[in-house]
């Protein structure tokens, strides 16, 4: 017997400690591998293996994350490593992020509607649809931020937002499935 409530509680923090990046110079409190792995053991509570395995994969190719410093994205002359290695790495990351959640929210979509519960399906597909627009404007734009200035800027602070709105999605399906 799978416990969903403790599975999905699992995925919630590990998502929550992915979105916290607390540095205390250049180390990482909470990496996001632990996150991820935390992903990966809620998952694999829900039995969601290709979900499972898309999280182990993602905590070991972040691993790497917990000793490479980002690059500043405003200055990248004050970066001592290659600054387009580095970006390519974390954007990189970030299109896995996206594919994760979306991978996990729409089976968490499909585990409601087989419970019938459509109206909590209906505002996922909705959300969803924002936050994989958002990201994929975000992810293209991080290379283009020179021309898109400002709207990039708004673009990240509405991608964090969604986020947080993401992980409160993930803890309502905790009520209902």
């Amino acid at each position: 017997m799978y416990d969903t409530y403790r599975g999905i509680t699992k995925i919630l923090w590990g998502f929550l400690f992915v979105l916290i990046d607390i540095n205390i110079d250049y180390v990482d409190i909470i990496p996001d591998f632990v996150g991820y792995a935390m992903i990966a053991y809620g998952l694999m509570q829900l039995d969601y293996e290709r979900e499972r395995s898309w999280a182990v994969g993602i905590a070991i190719i972040s691993f790497p994350a917990f000793f490479i410093p980002k690059a500043n994205g405003a200055d990248p002359m004050s970066y001592n490593g290659d600054y387009f290695l580095n970006s390519l790495y974390y954007t990189g990351l970030g299109v896995l992020h996206l594919i994760l959640m979306y991978l996990i929210i729409s089976r968490l979509i499909k585990a409601a509607e087989s419970k019938g519960q459509f109206e909590i399906s209906q505002k996922a597909r909705t959300r969803l649809t924002l936050y994989v627009g958002l990201s994929i404007f975000a992810l293209v734009g991080f290379p283009l931020g020179e021309i898109l200035g400002f709207l990039l800027i708004i673009a990240v602070i509405f991608l964090i937002i969604m986020e947080i709105v993401m992980l409160v999605l993930i803890a309502q399906f905790r009520k209902v499935l």
